[in-house]
């Protein structure tokens, strides 16, 4: 199933071309050409959010006033999509899927974003429905632990509960992809991590969209290139440290590797990778898919210019999001053996064909 958009071009440029963006990773398809609403985003949240992110305290208060903005946002239903309230393993989710019936196998188990204090089914709604659009196929968002009520560790544990109970009761358990957008992209690669651990059926894909890959995502010291300045829209590096201290508090324990760019020898899932040209997240994300390249591992990795980071959640108001989601259903059609009903192609993006290395 397909939506009636054409996003085969997306609006032309209208401001002057800067240099080409570079890349790391080894056939990276390159996303050059902002559409002017994400350009207009982009300068509006710099200009505001993120000045307010570097002052606003971070306290169990200030998580509970965010969490209550999002019973307030606009809900308009979608027709094409059904829904229902779902348990996984005692983890709460919601499951969607095409209201004229399903045209596809695929199952994706979908971890939304928000830092770990913030986000839910509710604030990616609009995107988990493109998803299901896109591939005909069902999704299902997972509704995992979040702070002050539970810490990172926590949250794994939901994550490969959530995956853990899905295989026993989905018709086809080697047809699930797991997918997630910043945060939700670390419990993403998680769960491939820990079904490899555990002797699991391994998800059939694994998709991230701008993923969190360690927990201190600012250092600069790290074994990575870096092609291109960390000027993060909205998420300001000042305030990582913080946060590191209330994701993993002393005495909690991951699983596995505290960070999924130590994991890449337990991931055996193709991988679809987004990241965005100077967010803060993005030289770790090219390092991973190149550790995963280096161990036969299909990666693709697609890097865009002029978005924010996890801007695929901004499906409502940019064009260049929902052409994203469209890569990323193609992606996971591909990965249970289907092919999309329509390609669609960025007629601006570039394959770049270097030679990808990490720093020594």
């Amino acid at each position: 199933m397909t939506l009636p958009v054409d996003l085969r071009r997306l609006p032309g440029r209208w401001w002057p071309r800067r240099r080409p963006l570079r890349a790391v990773h080894a056939n990276a398809i390159i996303h050059d050409d902002p559409s002017p609403r994400a350009r207009l985003l982009g300068r509006g949240t710099r200009l505001t959010i993120k000045p307010l992110l570097r002052v606003v305290p971070i306290h169990d208060r200030m998580f509970a006033r965010l969490r209550s903005m999002e019973r307030y946002k606009p809900r308009v239903p979608n027709e094409g999509i059904t829904s229902e309230s779902i348990d996984l393993g005692g983890v709460r989710g919601e499951r969607m899927e095409p209201a004229d019936g399903r045209t596809s196998d695929v199952t994706i188990l979908y971890f939304h974003g928000g830092g770990f204090f913030t986000g839910s089914v509710e604030s990616h709604r609009s995107m988990c429905e493109r998803l299901v659009l896109e591939t005909g196929g069902v999704l299902l968002s997972v509704d995992y632990v979040l702070l002050p009520e539970g810490t990172v560790a926590d949250a794994v544990d939901d994550a490969i509960t959530a995956y853990e109970a899905l295989l026993q009761v989905v018709d086809h358990p080697d047809k699930i992809v797991v997918g997630g957008d910043s945060a939700g992209g670390y419990l993403t690669m998680k769960v491939g991590e820990l079904a490899t651990r555990r002797r699991l059926q391994p998800p059939a894909g694994l998709i991230g969209f701008s993923p969190l890959l360690s927990l201190d995502p600012e250092r600069t010291d790290k074994n990575v290139v870096r092609v291109s300045p960390m000027r993060d829209a909205y998420l300001p590096i000042s305030r990582v440290a913080t946060m590191r201290e209330l994701w993993l508090p002393e005495g909690a324990v991951i699983e596995g590797f505290a960070s999924p760019l130590h994991a890449s020898a337990y991931i055996q899932s193709p991988v679809h990778l987004v990241a965005v040209e100077d967010e803060m997240l993005r030289p770790e994300v090219e390092a991973f898919a190149l550790l995963l390249t280096d161990k036969g591992v299909d990666v693709e990795t697609h890097l865009w210019r002029g978005q924010l980071h996890a801007f695929v959640s901004f499906v409502d108001i940019v064009p260049d999001a929902a052409l994203a989601l469209t890569l990323a259903a193609e992606f996971a059609r591909r990965c249970v053996g289907e092919q999309p009903e329509q390609t669609v192609v960025d007629a601006s993006a570039d394959e770049e064909d270097l030679s990808g290395h990490l720093a020594g």
